[in-house]
């Protein structure tokens, strides 16, 4: 299985934040699956870091990479996918997550329940 992280599932995934994760933490331990990060995720981190919002390391790229992601580009087929989401959540980021599900068939793993909207 291939899937998606937002932002806040990686967050806790490299917290090893496991009653946060929930049900997530045991999909992406019990079974085998591939593991992608979307660019636009690391971007949210990179703009909430330099707001103060967020402490992460200098590293987190490498670190991301050495935990065993791997990285989704922003395609443009991503971008116009946006313009058919219905407006269940106003975050460009995630509309972009869920756009990136929907045209790499990629399952999205999400805590928002306002994601998880667009996953039904």
């Amino acid at each position: 299985m291939r899937y998606i992280i937002d932002t806040c599932v990686l967050i806790c995934i490299l917290q090893n934040d496991r009653k946060k994760l929930g049900n997530i933490y045991d999909l992406i331990v019990l079974q085998p699956c591939e593991l992608f990060v979307s660019i636009a995720s690391y971007w949210e981190i990179a703009i909430k870091k330099n707001l103060g919002k967020l402490s992460v390391p200098s590293n987190l790229a490498h670190i991301i990479e050495e935990s065993g992601f791997k990285w989704l580009a922003i395609d443009p087929l991503h971008i116009d996918k946006l313009s058919t989401l219905p407006p269940h959540h106003n975050d460009p980021f995630d509309r972009l997550l869920v756009a990136q599900s929907k045209v790499s068939l990629m399952q999205l793993l999400t805590l928002d329940e306002k994601v998880k909207m667009y996953l039904v």
